[in-house]
């Protein structure tokens, strides 16, 4: 009975750890929250960013997602908006700008 219980946590632990896979409008929202707080770190013009969306696909290796951003930029005198590129990894730790 006792090495049943510690099989049993032991299963349950193990399937704790398995990181949980998103997708659909999950996996959008967290690319553009990733985009969003990478711009707010790399910005050194003063300028505010606002992500309004992402295209995306895995990208062949399945490590990393290419992603199409639509950003609008908010300077002192004026606002624009336009198009970036970057690569994200899985784990949305690491951001990559292409474009």
């Amino acid at each position: 009975m006792k090495n049943l219980s510690i099989i049993m946590l032991l299963f349950i632990a193990g399937m704790g750890c398995k990181p949980k896979v998103i997708s659909g409008k999950e996996l959008e929202n967290k690319l553009m929250e990733t985009m969003s707080d990478y711009l707010k770190k790399s910005s050194t013009t003063g300028a505010e960013f606002e992500v309004k969306s992402v295209n995306y696909f895995p990208n062949a290796d399945k490590k990393l997602y290419d992603c199409e951003f639509s950003v609008l930029m908010h300077l002192k005198n004026r606002d624009t908006i336009g198009i970036m590129k970057a690569q994200i990894t899985n784990d949305f730790k690491k951001v990559d700008r292409i474009q």
